[in-house]
């Protein structure tokens, strides 16, 4: 009889968090959202009211905290 749990890629069963899920936030929303304001401050206090380089770095930053924030959730997987 094959044993399934002996394999190498087996895991046991976990139970369910006991927050619900519409009140969990992914590390990478909040990631995105913290480091797109961090790099509003940043951009404002090196270039002033300059709007179209505010944009473009509060989007960088909300870019870069996203992707941060989704290997740090799948990291904390393994």
């Amino acid at each position: 009889m094959p044993e399934s749990r002996t394999r190498p890629g087996h895991h046991e069963h976990q139970e369910p968090s006991p927050i619900p899920s519409r009140q969990r936030t992914k590390g990478r929303t909040v990631w995105a959202i913290l480091l797109a304001v961090l790099a509003l401050a940043i951009a404002y206090f090196a270039v002033g009211p300059n709007y179209a380089i505010l944009a473009g770095a509060t989007v960088a930053g909300a870019l870069i905290g996203y992707f941060m924030g989704m290997r740090m959730e799948k990291d904390a997987k393994n």
